[in-house]
């Protein structure tokens, strides 16, 4: 695949993802769950729309998450002309963080940042979030404290800890 069209593929991809995540909005909130992630991805010669919901107060069950599926299967197969398989999980224990809310959320918690560019050297950090505001990330990482721009952070999740 040409350069060119991977990159058309990859808008493609974000275009549908942002369509999804407008039409299940709605249902969300109905039910009152939180969207944590939404993907459209190819994996083994299948596509897959994986939607990641959780509630801020208590666990989500397996019934949770048939519902919320049950609800959005329609609208999201008439978004996508592929066969693909809809999947709706709660993120887990090492949910990723997407949103400037999901940092604040999450502050005091160890979390493992990529980034898109080196920042001393490295792209992977490992860390605690000491704060965060609309632009900036600081964790502290071997004793340090690292500021990172959130348009610098490629991806985001929290750290389980036994």
């Amino acid at each position: 695949m040409s350069k060119d069209n991977k990159k058309n593929e990859e808008l493609s991809k974000e275009l549908i993802i942002e369509k999804i995540t407008q039409k299940i909005t709605p249902v969300a909130k109905e039910l009152g769950v939180e969207i944590v992630d939404v993907e459209y991805l190819q994996d083994g010669g299948y596509w897959y729309v994986r939607i990641y919901i959780e509630y801020l107060n208590k666990e989500i069950s397996l019934e949770d998450c048939a519902l919320f599926s049950n609800k959005v299967e329609e609208d999201v197969d008439n978004l996508i002309d592929k066969k693909f398989f809809l999947e709706v999980s709660s993120p887990g224990i090492e949910r990723p963080l997407k949103k400037v809310d999901d940092f604040v959320r999450f502050t005091g918690k160890k979390i493992r940042v990529v980034l898109k560019h080196k920042l001393n050297n490295k792209k992977n950090y490992d860390g605690k979030i000491i704060s965060c505001n609309d632009s900036l990330l600081v964790i502290e990482n071997e004793n340090q404290e690292l500021s990172i721009e959130y348009k610098e952070i490629k991806k985001a999740n929290l750290i389980y800890e036994f």
